[in-house]
């Protein structure tokens, strides 16, 4: 009989601490996972005011129209926010992207850093399409990233 009761205790405790490992790495995935999605949010959140404030000063550029003084500072506060938040996503790098994004965040930055445009127009065109191209890749991988996987909820 206490052999039997050894027995029971010794497979109680296996499954307690196989329950426990189970419980605390379920946590742990959850919480990684929910860093990832807020770190992919705030990216497209930024890459998006970016888009929006280029295309409002290409469009404007095109049409020859002037941007009222109240506009102008609002779009430069997107800028602002957007960029740095851009610069931030992209120094973290590789611990919270896949290598997708951050080949799309490097080719944002060195292009930020190597720019040499013939005109303003220009300017504007080449960041429009750069923002568009980025913010495609960052929410093309958001999706295959953000996958759950057997996280158990």
């Amino acid at each position: 009989m206490p052999i039997e009761l050894l027995k029971l205790g010794f497979v109680g405790i296996i499954s307690g601490l196989f329950s426990a490992f189970l419980a605390i790495r379920a946590h742990r995935d959850k919480k990684w996972w929910e860093l990832r999605v807020e770190a992919y949010k705030t990216l497209i959140d930024a890459l998006s005011d970016l888009n929006y404030y280029f295309d409002s000063k290409y469009l404007a550029d095109i049409t020859n129209q002037a941007i009222s003084e109240t506009k102008n500072n609002q779009l430069n506060k997107f800028w602002n926010e957007g960029y740095h938040k851009v610069r931030k996503a992209a120094d973290s790098g590789s611990f919270l992207f896949s290598n997708e994004v951050n080949h799309a965040l490097k080719n944002f930055m060195d292009h930020n850093r190597n720019d040499h445009h013939a005109s303003y127009f220009e300017y504007l065109d080449s960041h429009s399409a750069l923002i568009n191209k980025c913010l495609e890749s960052v929410v093309s991988s958001a999706k295959k990233d953000l996958k759950i996987k057997n996280i158990l909820l």
